[in-house]
């Protein structure tokens, strides 16, 4: 039975789920600033390729006893697929060797070489996205250049929350030093509806 239907299934679910993980988790109301970041997509790309590797070594791996699936039959390529797709970072920890070094013992696999790029990669998104939130708040941030003000209007526009985490973000306007900072946090903490309502350009 040909392999391609299933990689191709494997790829595309890795590739999406690990990228909503990611914009949910660190960007949840700003990740469309992101839409041309280069980095996000090659992360995408490179967890897809991963996910078809994965599909296509799957027995040769389990034989092997790298990999070990249990309370499920995954005979079937499609399942193994949908299985990968959805799970596809619990297959970094696979392990081709060890190498060890007097008393310590170095595993040698898919995360280590994941570690060669993943790092540099979202550190390169953080930076793209911090300078997209400063692009998008630049005109804003000189077009209202009161902060007291700005924070004030911040203060009024946000969602009455008694949440821990919408004080933290009250406190943190408040202690903001500039005008551009404040708009920033307001930005990623509400999205852009809502900013753009309140500082309209």
């Amino acid at each position: 039975m040909s392999q391609a239907g299933p990689c191709v299934l494997a790829f595309v679910l890795a590739s999406l789920l690990t990228t909503v993980e990611l914009v949910t988790t660190k960007y949840p109301h700003t990740a469309y600033l992101l839409r041309r970041c280069w980095a996000l997509y090659a992360y995408a790309l490179i967890y897809g390729a991963i996910a078809v590797g994965v599909t296509i070594f799957w027995n040769a791996l389990s034989t092997a006893g790298m990999m070990r699936v249990q309370g499920a039959n995954l005979s079937n390529p499609w399942l193994r697929a949908l299985a990968v797709g959805f799970t596809v970072k619990a297959f970094l920890h696979v392990r081709f060797f060890s190498v060890t070094v007097g008393s310590d013992s170095f595993p040698i696999g898919i995360e280590t070489a994941v570690q060669l790029f993943e790092p540099w990669l979202l550190s390169t998104i953080d930076l793209d996205h911090f300078l997209a939130l400063g692009q998008y708040i630049g005109t804003r941030a000189a077009k209202y250049n009161n902060l007291q003000n700005v924070q004030t209007a911040i203060q009024q526009n946000t969602p009455q929350n008694p949440s821990t985490l919408s004080r933290a973000f009250l406190s943190d306007v408040q202690r903001s030093t500039t005008v551009a900072d404040a708009l920033r946090l307001y930005l990623t903490f509400v999205g852009t509806k809502l900013f753009d309502s309140t500082f309209p350009p």
